[in-house]
């Protein structure tokens, strides 16, 4: 990919993010279901979406008695981003957790996943020592950017990295969602 299409694709991504995240959300389940599928024909991944995203998560993954609430981040697979904003009182919810779905510029076929969690049952580790997000666009009257007091910005490098589909399943239901 020459440099042109390169920044073609990038400024599309940013204005077509919701086609974009759409398709990844699609990916992301179907490549999950058919692992589940693979596993035991008789079990299923359960999947409902959040109607509106006010509570920090973006769908919600059941497999047995195992629920994930899992925030979606997207980054395609030349430019990762440093950090990702994550809402304090989601990180506190039972099941909660960030999976990045790290992407080709070319086509948006996921490449491998990051997952930041912990097991079904707990709450994603401990976040309010991280730094408070500041809003990308709002600033105040003096010009500065607004911090968004509810959210903290978790590291890329505290995410588990370059993760298969195989490997997320794992992340997500370690004991198969028993």
């Amino acid at each position: 990919m020459n440099i042109e299409e390169r920044k073609s694709r990038t400024q599309a991504l940013a204005e077509k993010s919701s086609y974009v995240e759409n398709v990844l959300r699609h990916a992301f389940i179907a490549e999950l279901s058919y692992l589940v599928w693979r596993h035991d024909p008789f079990d299923s991944l359960k999947v409902s979406n959040s109607e509106v995203d006010d509570s920090g998560y973006d769908i919600v993954l059941t497999r047995g008695t195992a629920a994930r609430y899992i925030q979606l981040k997207q980054a395609h697979g030349e430019k990762v981003p440093q950090k990702f904003s994550v809402r304090v009182s989601f990180a506190t919810l039972p099941g909660s957790c960030v999976v990045v779905i790290s992407h080709s510029l070319l086509d948006l076929r996921p490449i491998s996943y990051s997952f930041y969690g912990s097991r079904p049952d707990d709450h994603m580790p401990y976040i309010e020592a991280h730094r408070a997000t500041k809003s990308p666009g709002r600033r105040d009257s003096t010009g500065k950017r607004v911090v968004r007091v509810n959210y903290r910005d978790v590291p890329y490098s505290r995410f588990k990295r370059k993760l298969s589909a195989e490997q997320l399943l794992n992340e997500l239901f370690p004991d198969g969602g028993a």
